[in-house]
């Protein structure tokens, strides 16, 4: 494939990528109830596509092109960080595992092990703009989440590269990729992430009693907005609270949290829903806040750098 050719199928799948993005973002979130900041990822199957057909450098450069274009038109510079650590990270992770693959794979062990570092990368992304890393506690979430989508995304994915008239259009007369059947270390990716995930929501709520009282800390921009102990489950009050990127309503009530309104541009805090369990928190990425809830010793429930 020549230079020009090369550029306008590049092209092509930018502008593909975008198209469903924006059709992605028109979709109900299906696991709005279990990961509210979840999503298909409908855009990472150009991504895979890409990976096969042109290689590692140049899906970076489509990859990029689509994070900034789409953060342009919506989001903003956070939406751009947040999908940019996320998208880069789980580039890095399927170009590993296509090159260990030997040119042989059935993609949905890649997809699955994409969409896995992609949440990671957005929950490190996260953790540096809130500077706290107690948003990992939606990992094990986040990592079950993963593999419905990765499922989804790598059928799709082998479908289309076994489409000829691809092939055609882009003038490869054999094809260097071998697409196989599902194989035995797909079924380990998928079995390994799911035991991984449920291990961790285990351990990390085992010691996670109910007992004493509760604190809920109010975190912006790095700085305590508000701390205020809650001993009665009868205890309300909302709390507004403004900055130069927007507005947030905190509601304390029931022995617990939530964010009943916000003007970010996706909402995941107020999706995000109630909280009443010593360690979770609500984070709104746009605005630079979270809200915690901490126990009896502040020094180990609030980890934060």
């Amino acid at each position: 494939m020549n230079k020009t050719k090369k550029m306008v199928f590049m092209s092509i799948l930018v502008s593909q990528s975008l198209v469903m993005y924006i059709i992605e973002s028109y979709i109900a979130n299906p696991l709005v109830f279990i990961a509210p900041g979840a999503k298909l990822g409908l855009s990472n199957i150009i991504t895979l596509i890409s990976l096969i057909f042109l290689g590692f450098k140049d899906t970076f450069v489509i990859l990029t092109a689509r994070i900034i274009i789409s953060s342009i038109f919506g989001g903003g510079f956070s939406a751009f960080l947040y999908s940019i650590a996320g998208g880069i990270l789980s580039l890095i992770s399927m170009g590993i595992f296509v090159r260990l693959s030997k040119k042989e794979s059935s993609l949905v062990g890649i997809s699955v092990i994409g969409a896995m570092f992609h949440n990671i990368g957005q929950l490190i992304m996260a953790s540096i703009i809130i500077h706290n890393i107690g948003i990992f506690i939606y990992l094990p979430i986040l990592l079950l989440t993963s593999i419905p989508t990765g499922l989804f995304i790598g059928v799709v994915c082998r479908y289309l590269v076994k489409n000829k008239n691809i092939y055609k259009a882009m003038n490869i007369n054999n094809r260097d990729y071998t697409i196989t059947k599902l194989q035995r270390r797909d079924y380990i990716i998928v079995l390994s992430t799911l035991l991984l995930s449920v291990g961790v929501l285990y351990f990390s709520n085992i010691n996670n009693d109910d007992t004493g009282y509760k604190r809920v800390q109010v975190v912006v921009d790095n700085k305590v907005y508000e701390d205020i102990i809650i001993d009665d489950k009868n205890y309300e009050k909302t709390i507004k609270i403004e900055t130069e990127e927007g507005f947030n309503y905190v509601r304390i009530h029931d022995g617990g949290v939530e964010i009943i309104e916000a003007n970010c541009y996706d909402e995941v805090c107020v999706k995000t829903g109630f909280i009443n369990k010593k360690g979770q928190i609500i984070a709104c990425l746009p605005h630079k806040m979270y809200v915690k809830i901490l126990g009896e010793d502040p020094q180990i429930d609030n980890i934060s750098y």
